[in-house]
């Protein structure tokens, strides 16, 4: 049996012909546009020898282009291998030879980032850069001898013929995303068209997101990353809908182009939204088109949460995944469905979560204990590293995602806290989330991060990171009295430090690791 995820361009240009795919700025290309192109670079990389099986490196931002060639990739039977585009010349060389990746496609503007990649890569050996012509690069980036091709000059010669798409089958690799590296070494997520067209299709049904030919996304998550990729990119194309793209995350730019363009749906992390949030009470867009807002990537502040509803008229949806669950594993339904402030919703149709003890037996209601899952989503592994893989498994293919949770009686799950991020202070159990809560219901605060810094005793001190609000003023012992008046002593910031703003990698996710290591 076959199944390759790009066949959903295909089936949409048929369906939704003249209908816009995709909006970038003064940019407009319908879905016939969209397969047309994709099927003209998909020849170009088949011309320069491009095989089934082979890996891409794709560096590129929220632009048209990031979906035309990945997809154009898929199409040929080809692995995707997105990546970061705030990572250093050396960072990307790192992961094209980790990924053997033969050929790497770059957007212009990244373009001496990605040659300087390129120059110290093993296994790549054809460059392209898209997005402008050859006479707008700097020419030193094309010396003699070496294959670099730009695609947007090559173009004009291909034939407009068809060309079919490959018989991938349901458990070939279509895409590998590498993990952020917020705690350690990116691992190299192997993610099937199964996964992938699996999760999306799902993603895109009503009692998830629902959205429909008729919908308008937003895509101002990155597309290199699982989450936009899956939940704007991946389930637009199959729904049909219009995605209209936010080249980097600016919220007065995210509210405009949501009244600009009637946008209907959005997925964010609560960062995002915090200051789409903090920018709306001063500009006041309409907003009136947005029905379904979903969150993830990051625990959403309650706080957040019922502000945004008030505010927008809206209530954010939380959902939970990894990149190892392509992603999305939990959603709050956004229609017809109980809606609990904290919580990451149920399990998600097609996938089963369990929560389990250290013994790896399931635990009961309301306990604690490590969130475990499997389904349709989960990875295939990590490329090349069969040890990662296996002790990420347990009996009866149960992922580990690393986090503490735990399950009420409807099946409601609660992130408690990333396991590695629990706090053992004098043999407590402290979990950061539960901190962050409070501070975060303080007006005065904006933003809050709490870590654990190892003493001299072999135990850790609670450290709270504060971002204040414009205009606001609050002392840290304040905070701290704030926090004793709400929770146990023992859970208390022993210190709370003040900063402009907390380190943030590319989706917004809050670098606690960086925070430990400042101290």
């Amino acid at each position: 049996m076959g199944l390759n995820i790009a066949s959903s361009l295909a089936n949409s240009a048929k369906r939704f012909a003249n209908q816009l795919a995709i909006v970038s700025d003064d940019r407009a290309f319908t879905f016939s546009e969209l397969e047309l192109w994709t099927a003209k670079i998909a020849k170009i990389l088949l011309k320069q020898g491009m095989k089934q099986g082979d890996h891409v490196l794709l560096l590129a931002p929220n632009v048209p282009e990031f979906t035309a060639v990945y997809y154009a990739i898929l199409r040929l039977g080809g692995v995707v291998v997105p990546v970061n585009t705030l990572f250093l010349p050396n960072e990307i060389t790192d992961l094209i030879d980790h990924s053997d990746a033969k050929l790497m496609i770059v957007w212009h503007a990244l373009a001496e980032k990605g040659a300087a990649a390129f120059e110290k890569a093993e296994t790549c050996k054809t460059l392209f850069f898209i997005g402008t012509e050859r006479k707008n690069l700097p020419q030193n980036l094309f010396p003699e001898g070496q294959n670099r091709l730009v695609i947007d000059e090559l173009i004009g010669d291909v034939s407009p013929e068809h060309i079919d798409y490959c018989q991938t089958a349901p458990d070939d690799t279509a895409v590998i995303l590498y993990t952020s590296g917020t705690t350690g070494k990116s691992k190299g997520v192997e993610l099937t068209h199964f996964n992938l067209y699996s999760n999306a299709w799902y993603v895109k049904e009503p009692p998830a997101l629902h959205i429909q030919s008729d919908s308008v996304t937003l895509a101002v998550l990155p597309l290199f990353h699982t989450f936009g990729q899956t939940a704007i990119q991946n389930a637009s194309i199959v729904a049909g809908a219009k995605i209209v793209m936010v080249p980097q995350f600016e919220p007065r730019r995210a509210l405009a182009e949501i009244e600009k363009h009637s946008v209907t749906h959005i997925a964010a992390v609560p960062t995002m939204y915090n200051l789409m949030l903090q920018t709306q009470r001063r500009y006041n867009y309409n907003v009136s088109s947005l029905q379904v807002a979903i969150s993830g990537g990051a625990s959403l502040p309650v706080a957040i949460y019922h502000d945004f509803q008030e505010i927008f008229n809206v209530k954010i949806n939380e959902g939970y995944g990894l990149s190892e669950t392509s992603p999305i594993a939990c959603l709050t339904p956004p229609f017809d469905g109980l809606n609990k402030p904290g919580s990451i919703g149920p399990e998600f149709y097609g996938t089963q979560v369990r929560i389990v003890r250290d013994d790896g037996t399931f635990a009961d209601v309301e306990e604690v204990g490590e969130l475990v899952i499997r389904g349709h989503n989960v990875m295939k592994g990590y490329y090349n590293d069969a040890g990662a893989t296996a002790a990420v498994f347990l009996e009866g293919g149960w992922f580990r995602s690393g986090d503490m949770a735990k399950m009420d009686a409807d099946g409601y799950v609660y992130i408690v806290d990333r396991a590695k991020d629990v706090i053992i202070r004098a043999g407590m159990n402290i979990y950061p989330r539960e901190v962050e809560e409070v501070l975060h219901h303080h007006p005065a605060v904006l933003e809050a991060a709490v870590v654990g810094i190892p003493d001299k005793t072999l135990s850790e001190n609670v450290i709270a990171f504060v971002v204040l609000a414009p205009g606001a003023e609050v002392s840290g012992q304040e905070l701290q009295k704030y926090c004793r008046d709400r929770l146990a002593v023992y859970k208390c910031p022993k210190v709370v430090e003040f900063v402009e703003q907390l380190p943030k990698n590319s989706t917004g996710k809050i670098m606690k690791r960086a925070l430990r290591d400042r101290k």
